[in-house]
């Protein structure tokens, strides 16, 4: 998992932060980010859990974008392969993606990148 926002990747990597900006779903927030850090080797493993869900896409055009929930968090990635190639449709193939591109964390609509809520 890759986080090339830099603010983005300093609140994921603070509780401080993730307590300061969801005060009451923090925990579901580092459940979500902490399952799918030590899954390994593809998304399939962090999905056998059963504390992680796929979120499906509105029906429109195929992207490589992946939303993944823990209760009320939402992770939003670019799905990679092993070689960084984009995988389309990931929530219809999860063992093919070895890595994720975040690109936003939201906890019941509030984005952390856009500031929504």
């Amino acid at each position: 998992m890759t986080v090339p926002n830099a603010d983005l990747a300093e609140i994921m990597a603070s509780s401080v932060l993730l307590s300061r900006m969801w005060p009451s779903a923090c925990q579901e927030v580092g459940m979500l980010i902490h399952v799918l850090r030590i899954s390994d080797p593809s998304l399939v493993d962090a999905l056998t859990t059963g504390l992680i869900s796929v979120v499906t896409p509105p029906s429109g055009k195929p992207s490589a974008e992946i939303s993944l929930a823990h209760k009320s968090a939402v992770l939003s990635a670019i799905a990679r392969r092993e070689a960084g190639g984009r995988v389309t449709a990931p929530h219809n193939r999860p063992s093919q993606i070895r890595w994720l591109e975040v690109i936003d964390l939201a906890v019941a609509g509030h984005s952390a990148m856009r500031g929504t809520g």
